[in-house]
């Protein structure tokens, strides 16, 4: 039986990215999940946790507007260096950008995909 695990590494670099992009420490980022400890928090940026229950998971992928299926991988690609597709590394180096505010990089990261899109169906 195959099976599928969280990317902790990816998790770790959304969630560093959405903290950085928002100025929050991660006492802010854990009262704005809520039910989540800074502690916590730090062990996933660390790359640290083993496993994480589901709540917990959903509300990190709800804060970081990330479906939940895009965090997780199948056993065979679990020891693969991780990767980000072009429009995530995108998407994340814009929530990134300090002198964005989220609504902004979030509307240019859709516009960027939206472009993208259009030119890998014409091309």
């Amino acid at each position: 039986m195959k099976q599928s695990y969280i990317d902790f590494p990816k998790l770790s670099k959304l969630l560093k990215a959405r903290r950085d992009a928002l100025g929050y420490g991660l006492r802010d980022a854990a009262d704005a999940i809520e039910e989540i400890s800074p502690s916590t928090l730090s062990r996933i940026e660390g790359e640290r946790v083993q496993d994480l229950n589901v709540s917990t998971f959903l509300r990190l992928c709800d804060w970081l507007h990330v479906a939940p299926k895009d965090l997780i991988i199948s056993e065979q690609h679990a020891n693969d260096e991780p990767k980000l597709p072009v429009m995530e590394s995108v998407e994340l180096h814009l929530r990134a950008a300090k002198e964005l505010d989220e609504q902004t990089a979030l509307m240019l990261a859709k516009m960027v995909n939206a472009a993208y899109e259009a030119v890998k169906h014409d091309g």
